[in-house]
């Protein structure tokens, strides 16, 4: 029996992107095609912050899974986040393993690292806490 739920739409742009796209043309393309227009600001941001939980999400549930109560001793350089799913891509690179699952989470620790020291991360931030706020006011206004 499965089970469905309704979940934030970004969540699951997130999850494919995180695969397939590549560099910010094809983000923008993404995006277009999910749409059906070019997609604004706010929901460039929404996207990209999205990327960065999953960045987080993932290692805390790959190192749950991958761990088994061990702890980790890896010295070995992380590879990077983009050639790690190229070569899953390839079939060079399964997830099946627990090391491998442990590798994996580094990929995604090491990338959000990256990303958060960002302009765009801190601008996307800042777009969407604004918008919250700007969203928040409205709903207020049209209480009783």
């Amino acid at each position: 029996m499965g089970s469905g739920f309704r979940n934030d739409r970004y969540v699951d742009l997130a999850v494919v992107a995180n695969f397939v796209v590549t560099n910010d043309a094809e983000e923008e393309s993404y995006l277009h095609t999910y749409f059906g227009e070019a997609a604004s600001d706010y929901r460039r941001a929404r996207f990209y912050l999205m990327r960065q939980l999953l960045h987080m999400f993932y290692p805390a549930a790959l190192i749950l899974f991958g761990l088994k109560g061990k702890a980790v001793h890896s010295k070995e350089k992380v590879p990077d986040f983009r050639d790690f799913h190229t070569r899953i891509w390839k079939g060079e690179l399964s997830l099946a393993t627990d090391e491998a699952k442990l590798q994996y989470a580094r990929v995604h620790m090491k990338q959000n690292l990256e990303d958060i020291g960002t302009a765009r991360f801190q601008d996307a931030l800042r777009l969407i806490s604004g918008r919250g706020k700007q969203v928040f006011g409205e709903i207020k206004q049209l209480k009783p």
